[in-house]
């Protein structure tokens, strides 16, 4: 393992390069794999409702407000010391994108069940997961992208 350079250490730039890394390595990605196998599943409950179901049919519809309101208070509770407005958006952008992932996921997962060809011919699962898997790690590191675009002090332009 390669040590740090302590003439590094003093370097602001160099602290929170190394804070920014180390906030992706936790609770980041453990969302963006999560995303990604709802992104995989949800691509088959858009199938399905599209096709032969309606939403509902996985699970009950109250279970999913349930589930949405679950997503709403943890990601509001994570959000708490960022302020009430930050925590309340970012409760509402995660219910909103992970709910929805995760009714499509239900039903995708429960139209799997029901008939296992869609995923298992010609392999077109793993093709599904591995497409959702880049898409979710994609959009994190846009995410993240922009979050260090933002924290970034602006220069002054020169007239």
């Amino acid at each position: 393992m390669a040590e740090r350079d302590t003439a590094d250490a003093g370097d602001a730039d160099t602290q929170q390069t190394q804070s920014r890394v180390d906030a992706t390595t936790g609770y980041g990605v453990a969302m963006t794999f999560v995303a990604g196998v709802l992104l995989a599943l949800a691509y088959y409950g858009w199938l399905a409702i599209q096709g032969p179901r309606a939403i509902g049919q996985g699970l009950p519809e109250p279970f999913y407000l349930l589930a949405i309101a679950l997503l709403f208070v943890i990601e509001l509770l994570n959000s708490r010391q960022a302020g009430i407005v930050v925590a309340v958006a970012r409760g509402i952008a995660v219910a909103a994108v992970y709910g929805a992932l995760f009714v499509l996921a239900v039903e995708g997962g429960v139209y799997i069940l029901n008939q296992p060809e869609v995923f298992l011919d010609n392999f077109v699962g793993v093709t599904v997961v591995a497409v959702s898997l880049v898409v979710a790690a994609l959009l994190y590191v846009a995410y993240l992208t922009v979050l260090d675009t933002m924290d970034r002090p602006r220069e002054p332009v020169e007239r």
